[in-house]
């Protein structure tokens, strides 16, 4: 039980650690001018998720 909890905890520490170093980037790479672009597909795709989750969970 202590190898599968172990696992668990280290795929998911690894996908922060991946999630932080794709923000920085973007954050680093991403123009001004596209910050309200980026924004607002955030805010569509968060909407989706919102509307769809009682179908699938």
């Amino acid at each position: 039980m202590g190898a599968r909890r172990m696992s668990i905890f280290l795929r998911k520490g690894s996908g922060i650690v991946l999630a932080v170093a794709g923000t920085a980037l973007v954050i680093r790479v991403l123009p001004l001018y596209l910050w309200p672009l980026a924004l607002g597909a955030l805010l569509i795709w968060g909407g989706w998720q919102l509307y769809i989750y009682d179908r699938y969970y």
